[in-house]
This record gives structure tokens, C-alpha cells and sequence, in this order.
């Protein structure tokens, strides 16, 4: 330290600065070291989540064939021409009934791009399709498959691996879903269901997939024999290029009872090791093989690390070079700078005067960037205060977008269906209350009468009775006064639609729903009653807590939660404070009342949400 002290100012700068030099190369091997593996652990959470997406394809995929398997109870038509033995109609029901039915099957895969065929055996023995099959060797296929799986569990789905069928002339890579078929009030099932995919399709929606992943990461999928039915590339033989050896490796992972997939591992493919992910799909039961070489991973991590390293030496020598140089230069500009900074008070940065020292080299650009930076501080502040202002408002938009779509498909399909089947003239209704919901949804401030709202429930309402007719009872009152009075937009509509999906799980002989609104002085109360099943009083004040606890960063990181009464509950808080938002009554068996408390809207905040 001695010797250090009596070297002169830029012989210390010289040498501390190969001092930091020796230090940062050292520093970037370690670096190194770490980047590497930080590639291979991004790697393998990237491959992970890869073959997340790819199950949540297949799930996509899969799920839509739900619509063919309820036919009998979408269609009442159909359930009797199923249930009933052939040979007990005559001649010309049973044509009639089979033609019914076929078309009945064609609409509802035609609906569906990846079914080809869905074939109905009923428990006498009757087949329906939509495809008219003489091969019986196709049925007494799927016969045997179905009669060596266990259907103890009534919603079971066997789904068969890859093979090749011959439909209307044209050889088709089939899978085919084998699913009983069980009615309301049955206990045994009524028949069973095979349903065909066209593979072809599946195998374009994983290619897809694959287009956006890194070159690097390929893909395999097993059945649930450990047969391969899928692979990376299609004109490519990348299963038959792997070793025997390799293969079996491959099979007997596969074909392991659990694997735990939080954990990756190794195996060599072609030679090469590489990395893997397995996952099983939890529709069909097959597994799911991500797996990316690790030569490639090391690779992307080392060019990474050479453009760092050479980086930083070229940073680190030209630092040195201005620093012997400049260092008789620097007190100066820096007392100015060190003085200016003083004077930031309250987050706001104070500029300085440049022609005041008119400097040409690289200290008047050092006070000129400091006076840059200074403007973008002062305009990030701002940016950030009125970023703050608009975020509730952001997330009440997210909020209300985010709408069940149980209810459009439920309506779509008894629009459909009215209109196929029956002919009637509630489908005007039912498509001009629809219109009239999706319009006023999308459309229009985030601020409405109330009278607006109650119409838009009157709407829902409508089609609901129309889609049970005799059901549901719905009134509604409201003061004239109070038609006129704004409120927050869209938080009538999803609770009454909770209330008749958990409220009324069996039908009764009448179920109603009640709808009122009143003032309460400064405040306006609205109230949604229902006849229902009515909750205990420990569901009912473990409700209440949470709804009066509940802000909107407890709803966002739980928004998968749908959004019924917490998502309105938070909607309500932002918009009019803690104090409001939503309080429940129930007594099981007997009824439920949703309280809606909200303040009256001032003329200023209404405009300020137009």
C-alpha cells in the first residue's frame, strides 16, 4: 500500500486498472462456467413448457368431440331411435330412424375438421354412422379393443393409437375415441361411440407447433403401448436413422410407470447426448418426448459467452486508454456534475447550463448525456404516473372481456338445434336477444344507465326461458328514478348467470329469480334472489370474508377462477372503493340473495369513463 501511494495519479489508474482487467477475465471464466449451465436449465424449462403447449393442442383437438358424444342429449329425437331395437319398428321407421340419425351424426362431425367418421352401436347391436361401412372388420376391431378396457369409470375415453382405414375410397392414418354411451337416468350404457380422427390433421396442428420452436428441440409422442406415432419431420425417417440400441433406451423410458418431470434426463440419440422432457397427456394417456441435443445447447451458450468476453476486453481497454489520459480532466466536470446532482429534489433531476462551459471533448458530452438522461428520468416519471392512473382502468377492460363462454355454446346450440329440428319461431328471439347482448358487450362506455343493465339481464333471461320453457320465473323491479342513474357496466348479467348455474343443479317445479334496486341514501342497492339450493352458513361466511378481503391483485393472480362473483366483486371495489362490493344470504334449501352495494356516480368521474 506504501508503493501504491507514492505512484503518481495515472500510474495508479494503469494499474488498477490491469488489476480489474486480471480480475474481470477471471470473473468471465466463471462466467462461463455458470452461462452454460443456465443455457441447459433454460433449455430444459423451455422444452418443458414445449411440450405443455403440445398436450394443450391434443387437449384442444380431443375435447371437441364432446358435441358427437352428447348428441342423444342435445338432440331429443335421436335418444328414442337409438334406445329402441331395430327389429321391434317397422320397416319404414327403422329407414326413417336410420336416416335421422345418420344425418343427425354428419351434421355434428361436420362441425369438427379433424372427424372423419362416428360410428353408434347401441346395446341391441344396431349400427349408425354418418359414413355408411360395410367393412365389418372395422367394427369387430374396435369390439375387441373396447372389450379389453376397464369402464368401471363411465367417463372413461380409450383412444387408440395410429392405423389405416379406407373411408369413401381414400386411405386415412386414423385414431379412433372409444367412449360409452350413458343416458340421464341410466345407470348401464346405451351403446358405445367410436369416433375417428383424421391423423393427417392432428399431425399438421403439431407441425405447426413445431415451426415455432428452436431447430434444435424435436418432438416424439408414444401410445399407450409405447408405440411411436408421431416424430419430428414427417418425410423424414428420424426413427429409423436411431440405433436399436438407442431405441430400446428410448422404449423403456416410455414405457416407465412414473417418471417425474420436474426432473430432466439423458440419453443418446445418434450418437449425441441429449437432453429430455416426457410428459403424459392427460386426455388420451399417451407420452409426450421432448428432446433437444446438447451440442446445440452448449453451442448457443459458448457464442453467447465469446461475443460477452470480447465485449467486455474491448470495453475494459478503451476504459483504460481514456483513463491515463483523461484524468487530469476529470475533477472539474465532475465537482459540476456532483453539485447538479445535489440539487435533484423530490425525484425531479436539474439540468445544466452547457453553454455556460461551452466544452467541445468528451466532458461536454458527459454533461450533454447528463442532461438526457435527466429529460428521460423526469419524462419516465411522468409516463409512469399516468401509467399508474390508466393500470385499474386496463384491468377492469381485461376483466370484462374475459366472458364464459359456457353460455355462447350452450345458446348457439339450442339455436341450432331449434332451427334444424323444430322449425319455431323462438329462434328470432332468441338470435335478436343474443345480438343485442354481444352489441351492448362490446360496445359503448364502460359507464351505462341502470335501466341498461336490468334490459341486458332481461335479455339473458329471455333466452334462458325460451331454451327451458315453463322453468324459470324472473321478475324485476325498479324504481323510475333510479332508470337514469349510471353504474359500472357488465355486473348484473355474469351474477345472475351464477345464480342459475349454482343454484338450480336439478330443476324444480319452479325456479325463480328475483331482481330489484333501491336507493339506500347516497348509495344504491341492488339485490338478485333465487329459490334455490341455498348455501350453509360456513360456505356463506367463508364468502363474505373473502369478497370483503379480495383487491384486484388477489383477482388477477387468481382470474382462472371465471368471473362470476369475485371477478365482479373486484370490478366493483376499483371502480367505487373498499367499502362497496358484494355481500351474500343463504339458507340451504331455501334461497339465496346476492347484495350489490354501489355509491352514486358523480358527473365528473361518469365523463372521465366515457
Amino acid at each position: 500500500m506504501e508503493w501504491f501511494r507514492r505512484l503518481s495519479f495515472r500510474k495508479k489508474i494503469l494499474t488498477s486498472y490491469i488489476l480489474f482487467i486480471g480480475l474481470a477475465f477471471l470473473l468471465s471464466g466463471v462466467y462461463c462456467i455458470r452461462s452454460i449451465r443456465t443455457s441447459r436449465q433454460e433449455t430444459i424449462r423451455y422444452m418443458h413448457q414445449f411440450a405443455e403447449q403440445v398436450n394443450l393442442n391434443m387437449e384442444v383437438i380431443f375435447s371437441n368431440m364432446d358435441r358427437v358424444r352428447f348428441i342423444h342429449l342435445i338432440d331429443d329425437k335421436v335418444k328414442p331411435m337409438i334406445r329402441t331395437k331395430t327389429d321391434e319398428k317397422s320397416l319404414t321407421k327403422a329407414l326413417e330412424d336410420d336416416d335421422y340419425v345418420t344425418r343427425a351424426l354428419n351434421h355434428m362431425t361436420n362441425m369438427n375438421q379433424y372427424v372423419l367418421r362416428a360410428t353408434f352401436v347401441n346395446e341391441y347391436g344396431d349400427v349408425y354412422s354418418n359414413i355408411k361401412t360395410e367393412n365389418s372388420s372395422y367394427l369387430d376391431r374396435m369390439y375387441n379393443i373396447q372389450r379389453r378396457q376397464d369402464w368401471e369409470d363411465r367417463h372413461n375415453i380409450y383412444y387408440t393409437g395410429v392405423y389405416h382405414e379406407t373411408i369413401n375410397m381414400v386411405e386415412y392414418p386414423l385414431i379412433t375415441s372409444i367412449s360409452k354411451i350413458y343416458d340421464i337416468d341410466q345407470d348401464r350404457p346405451i351403446g358405445t361411440l367410436y369416433i375417428d380422427l383424421n391423423f393427417s390433421a392432428v399431425r399438421q396442428i403439431l407441425d405447426q407447433t413445431l415451426e415455432s420452436a428452436s431447430t434444435g428441440t424435436h418432438l416424439m409422442i408414444f401410445d399407450h403401448k409405447g408405440e411411436l406415432i408421431y416424430h419430428t419431420g414427417e418425410n423424414e425417417d428420424v426413427w429409423g436413422n436411431i440405433q436399436n440400441s438407442e431405441k430400446q433406451e428410448i422404449i423403456e423410458l416410455v414405457k416407465t410407470d412414473e417418471t417425474d418431470i420436474s426432473n430432466d434426463c439423458e440419453i443418446r440419440l445418434n450418437g449425441k447426448e441429449a437432453a429430455v422432457t416426457l410428459m403424459d397427456s392427460q386426455t388420451t394417456g399417451w407420452r409426450v418426448l421432448v428432446y433437444t441435443p446438447l451440442s446445440d445447447i452448449y453451442a448457443a451458450g459458448i457464442k453467447n459467452i465469446a461475443g460477452l468476453a470480447a465485449m467486455m476486453g474491448i470495453v475494459l481497454i478503451t476504459a483504460m486508454f481514456l483513463g491515463v489520459i483523461l484524468s487530469g480532466q476529470i475533477s472539474r466536470p465532475v465537482s459540476i456534475l456532483i453539485k447538479a446532482m445535489e440539487k435533484v429534489d423530490k425525484g425531479t433531476v436539474k439540468y445544466i447550463d452547457e453553454k455556460e462551459y461551452d466544452w467541445q471533448d468528451e466532458m461536454g458530452m458527459l454533461l450533454h448525456s447528463y442532461n438526457q438522461m435527466g429529460q428521460r428520468i423526469n419524462e419516465s416519471i411522468e409516463k409512469i404516473y399516468v401509467y399508474q392512473l390508466n393500470q385499474k382502468q386496463t384491468e377492469l377492460k381485461m376483466l370484462q372481456f374475459q366472458i364464459n363462454p359456457h353460455f355462447l355454446y350452450n345458446t348457439l346450440n339450442t339455436i341450432s338445434s331449434i332451427a334444424l329440428l323444430e322449425g319455431v319461431d323462438e329462434i328470432a328471439k332468441i338470435s335478436d336477444n343474443l345480438s343485442s347482448m354481444f352489441q351492448y358487450n362490446i360496445k359503448g362506455s364502460d359507464i351505462v344507465p341502470i335501466g341498461q343493465e336490468f334490459k341486458q339481464v332481461n335479455r339473458y333471461m329471455t333466452i334462458q326461458t325460451i331454451r327451458f320453457p315453463g322453468k324459470y320465473e324472473f321478475t324485476q323491479h325498479i324504481p323510475e328514478a333510479l332508470y337514469d342513474e349510471p353504474v359500472l357496466k357488465f355486473v348484473l348479467q355474469p351474477l345472475v348467470e351464477n345464480s342459475l348455474k349454482h343454484a338450480f343443479p336439478k330443476m324444480r317445479e319452479t325456479n325463480q329469480i328475483d331482481l330489484e334496486a333501491y336507493y339506500d341514501g347516497e348509495d344504491i342497492e341492488i339485490r338478485i334472489r333465487d329459490n334455490g339450493i341455498g348455501m350453509n352458513s360456513d360456505i356463506v361466511r367463508e364468502l363474505n370474508e373473502e369478497l370483503e378481503k379480495m383487491d384486484t391483485k388477489t383477482l388477477v393472480a387468481n382470474v382462472d377462477r371465471g368471473i362470476g362473483l369475485r371477478n365482479v366483486n373486484a370490478r366493483i371495489k376499483n371502480f367505487y372503493g373498499k367499502e362497496y362490493g358484494i355481500k351474500i344470504k343463504s339458507k340451504e334449501s331455501e334461497y339465496t340473495v346476492i347484495q350489490i352495494r354501489i355509491h352514486r356516480i358523480a358527473g365528473d368521474k361518469q365523463e372521465e369513463q366515457k
